[in-house]
């Protein structure tokens, strides 16, 4: 367990990248010690924000890697730059958390992966509604056998995505790996179980002009048990923000932050979880003081974190089958 703090390399100096500043600087065992981003005036802008100084770099990544004084590393750039950048502080031998997604390629992951296993630093990839306390709670009802064995698992992200990048397949992606990514996510790790065949269909843009990939996807999973299960992402969609979970098990179901379960008895509606849900696109409302408070625990403990590379490559693999669904008009097996 280190001594001293960890010393941190924030990447990017965006809106998320706001949100990973202000969780390393209100976690006791991490000091930011450089942000590098391209941009001074967004460095000095998250500055001024925070209420904090430290060292600036302007695209000098590469080079900041090789301090002694920098242990781990935020990744919060654009996502074409992820993996690249990943496997860059991998082989630095710095710790690393990737912001979401991962990889924009099956072969950028594998990579990934391969390099981060091969060095034996930590990793954690950015699926951070995990950590919301509806999220946490509704997991361990799950664990303490509440729903049963659940048979059916699905979760939808609905959200009007802007932003002069997001809409370009080089630079974003697609619509699962732009935002629909945390909805793949909380299905297999809500359900338990790992995906053996997806099929899935794709349509628009309809109302914009700037997606240069289907904004709106729905895919079927069928996991290795039997149980079944449907995710879906709608990117233009004219509609306030929605992130739906769907659970159904043999003693009870889930929807959204409503639970109903034969272990409350005589009970006749759905009872509401309490907790922060995940019901805003805003990032200052999401739990990145609770998922990096996580990674640095991990790292400290030297235990791997629940979402690193290597159980992120499985929701990132269910992605890429939905894709090659979408182009083939066919089932696609998993594993790919």
């Amino acid at each position: 367990m280190p001594a001293e703090k960890l010393g941190v390399l924030v990447r990017g100096a965006g809106w998320v990248a706001g949100e990973h500043i202000s969780a390393y600087l209100n976690n006791p065992y991490t000091e930011i010690r450089v942000v590098d981003a391209r941009f001074d005036h967004e460095i000095e802008a998250q500055f001024a924000r925070h209420a904090f100084r430290c060292d600036k770099s302007l695209d000098k990544y590469e080079e900041q890697l090789q301090r002694d004084d920098i242990h781990v590393v935020s990744i919060c750039t654009i996502s074409h730059l992820h993996a690249a950048e990943a496997i860059a502080a991998a082989r630095a031998g710095k710790h690393v958390m990737v912001e979401k997604p991962a990889a924009l390629s099956l072969q950028e992951m594998k990579r990934l992966r391969d390099v981060v296993n091969e060095s034996g630093v930590k990793s954690a990839v950015g699926f951070v509604v995990r950590w919301y306390p509806t999220v946490v709670s509704i997991k361990a009802q799950i664990d303490k056998g509440a729903l049963g064995d659940i048979y059916y698992a699905g979760s939808g992200y609905w959200h009007q995505v802007f932003g002069d990048w997001k809409g370009k397949r080089s630079l974003g992606g697609s619509s699962l790996l732009m935002g629909g990514c945390h909805s793949v996510d909380l299905v297999r790790w809500l359900s338990g179980k790992e995906a053996a065949e997806v099929r899935a269909y794709a349509t628009g843009p309809h109302n914009r002009s700037d997606f240069e990939y289907p904004p709106t996807v729905d895919a079927s999973l069928l996991f290795t048990d039997g149980t079944i299960g449907r995710i879906s992402s709608a990117l233009e969609c004219n509609m306030p923000y929605v992130f739906s979970i769907e659970l159904v098990g043999t003693r009870g179901a889930v929807r959204d932050n409503l639970l109903y379960s034969m272990d409350f008895p005589g009970a006749l509606e759905f009872v509401k979880i309490p907790g922060t849900a995940p019901d805003s696109p805003d990032v200052t409302h999401h739990p990145f003081d609770m998922e990096i408070n996580a990674f640095v625990d991990c790292i400290r403990q030297n235990r791997p974190m629940a979402t690193d590379i290597n159980d992120a490559y499985k929701t990132h693999e269910i992605i890429f089958a939905v894709e090659e669904s979408i182009r083939t008009h066919k089932p696609v097996p998993l594993p790919l």
